[in-house]
């Protein structure tokens, strides 16, 4: 991609502040994060870390990939309060929120691709391995926001971590709820709904909470 066309697609004034908020000085400079039209910056707090070489442009915030949604009207949210983690190259795509709680912890593994449309909710953690890709309408949520109380007042339902693999491909209108681990090399069907780990690895899985199949073993899946 030429240097006129970036131009035209990032919010150069978006990207510069996002940046030098972040990052020291000698990290900023580089401008590795580019911010794209349409991106909502509307709490910009905590921390950013890149752990990996720096590099122009590296990680892509509200890049338009989705040839079916409106481009004008869908904005991409950056809600941080907690510290997000790079590992390296990551695309997050137009229309999708990323809310990090204070306290929390998002880690995103190189290679990361998230389609757009989706929403990565982080009140306590969440981990990505490298090479993930994630369709549209996707929901990760850590927490389930209302406490719920047994017979003694004691909250039976806090936030868990959530971990997924490597090279995990999420397929579109999928839900993935606190505690879940998904092993590497899993294809998870589309509109499917995860609350249990999934520790088999190289499979595709389809179905519903404990209504969960593995579909297919061992496959693996690629671009």
């Amino acid at each position: 991609m030429s240097i006129f066309s970036v131009i035209k697609k990032v919010n150069l004034w978006k990207t510069l502040y996002f940046n030098f908020r972040y990052l020291p000085f000698t990290k900023a400079i580089h401008l590795p994060v580019y911010i794209y039209w349409r991106s909502d910056l509307s709490k910009m707090r905590g921390k950013l870390i890149i752990d990996a070489p720096v590099t122009a442009g590296m990680i892509k915030f509200g890049v338009h990939s989705l040839g079916h949604q409106d481009s004008f009207f869908n904005r991409t949210k950056w809600d941080v309060r907690g510290t997000v983690v790079f590992k390296g190259e990551a695309r997050i795509g137009r229309g999708s929120k990323i809310c990090v709680g204070k306290g929390a912890t998002l880690t995103i593994g190189d290679g990361f691709d998230l389609t757009g449309a989706s929403e990565i909710i982080c009140q306590k953690e969440i981990t990505f391995g490298s090479q993930c890709l994630l369709s549209w309408d996707i929901l990760i949520m850590d927490t389930d926001f209302h406490h719920v109380l047994n017979g003694e007042d004691q909250i039976i339902n806090s936030p868990k971590p959530i971990t997924i693999g490597n090279h995990v491909w999420i397929g579109c209108r999928n839900t993935i709820l606190k505690g879940v681990s998904v092993a590497d090399d899993t294809i998870i069907s589309a509109n499917s709904t995860i609350t249990r780990s999934i520790t088999e690895p190289h499979c595709a899985v389809a179905g519903h909470g404990r209504h969960l199949d593995i579909l297919k073993s061992p496959v693996t899946w690629t671009l």
